[in-house]
């Protein structure tokens, strides 16, 4: 039987940081878990526009960080669960959805949400993503 830890949590460097004591994400079971991807712009840690579509790219950019300082791509993604302030948004995040999954592309869903837990920034989205992890 040996002591190593089931799972471990992680932090990538240069990437999203929180404003709770939350890890960017963890690995466990063979699976990558990201913590409330948003679309922040990774130098100011500030959502700086009311765009969703770069929204969307930023959180995209942010979650392909954080995949890769555990080996991970947006390939091994398996489930994206998006949370919309207004779910009308779908048509702009279906564009940059479909440009960061061409060919494909992970199970989703989507529902409307009022808190991303960020009182007063311009959050128009917020990403739960699940990533297959590289075999050790």
């Amino acid at each position: 039987m040996t002591n190593a830890p089931r799972r471990r949590a992680f932090y990538a460097e240069g990437g999203q940081t929180h404003s709770s004591p939350i890890p960017e994400g963890v690995v466990a079971g063979g699976f990558i878990f990201l913590s409330a991807v948003r679309g922040v712009d990774l130098k100011t840690q500030q959502v700086e526009t009311d765009d969703v579509e770069e929204q969307a790219r930023l959180a995209f950019e942010a979650a392909r960080l954080a995949l890769k300082t555990v080996g991970a791509t947006l390939d091994d993604v398996v489930k994206i669960a998006v949370f919309f302030k207004d779910m009308n948004d779908r048509v702009a995040f279906n564009k940059v959805w479909a440009e960061t999954f061409p060919e494909n592309p992970p199970a989703r869903y989507a529902i409307q949400a009022v808190d991303f837990g960020v009182v007063g920034d311009k959050s128009r989205l917020l990403l739960d993503i699940t990533a297959l992890a590289p075999e050790a």
